[in-house]
């Protein structure tokens, strides 16, 4: 479901996220470096490390396609806020995964932040929040 957003440009920045999420969702890598600024910054949940450039954070993308099978994957509660060239994503997600044989139960608030550099908007930043996970639940019992 595509959430309704008040103004063309938060669509476009939208869309653009949607088109990185598919990379990793569906194995479309192709297209990885249109979409990340090259001074994106993921930080893991913790904030424990940072993981910088375009090229080291696509590589992150691309471990977590080649190693999991995306079970069923959901977005809600979207917002997109726009100050000029910068803009801010967050929504909830819930992600059901298997990787190596183990399956995974996540869910939380994901966090970008965009920038519109040469007529397109790029990924420049990105963390999750994540919620307790199901797995998480199960290994503390």
């Amino acid at each position: 479901m595509t959430p309704a957003f008040a103004t063309d440009v938060q669509r476009e920045v939208w869309d653009a996220l949607q088109r990185l999420n598919a990379a990793w969702l569906h194995g479309e890598l192709d297209n990885l470096s249109e979409l990340l600024h090259e001074r994106m910054v993921i930080v893991p949940p913790g904030f424990q490390q940072r993981i910088e450039g375009a090229v080291a954070c696509a590589e992150g993308y691309q471990e977590f396609a080649r190693l999991a099978t995306v079970e069923s994957y959901e977005e809600s509660d979207a917002t997109v806020e726009v100050f000029g060239a910068t803009a801010i994503v967050s929504y909830l997600y819930q992600l059901t995964y298997t990787m190596e044989g183990a399956s995974y139960q996540d869910s939380g608030h994901d966090l970008y932040v965009f920038v519109h550099e040469d007529g397109r908007w790029q990924a420049v930043w990105r963390t999750l929040v994540p919620l307790l996970s199901d797995t998480a639940a199960l290994s503390r019992r």
